[in-house]
């Protein structure tokens, strides 16, 4: 797991080098399940993927891209707590 400021500078943190279906989709379910977060928007490219989820009332945003990995990032950068607690969750085995 490697944090850093994104070109908005919000902290985010890399989950992963790899873009793997399976992995993304793995951290997607974990963020439903373990924090009852609900899906608010999804957006599908071809080398890119950005799924939003409501997490007690903030932006969580999951990230694929297929040269970087997956990433996760609050979409108004305004909670690192909840960041650093949620990628410790959907990293963990």
């Amino acid at each position: 797991m490697k944090e850093y400021k994104d070109a908005s500078n919000r902290l985010s943190i890399d989950l992963s080098d790899l873009d793997s279906d399976i992995l993304f989709r793995k951290y997607a379910n974990r963020l439903k399940t373990e924090f009852n977060a609900k899906i608010v928007e999804k957006l599908d490219g071809l080398d890119q993927r950005y799924w939003d989820f409501d997490v007690d009332g903030t932006i969580v945003v999951l990230h694929s891209d297929a040269m970087a990995g997956i990433s996760i990032h609050i979409e108004d950068g305004t909670n690192d707590s909840l960041l650093r607690r949620v990628s410790s969750s959907l990293i963990k085995e």
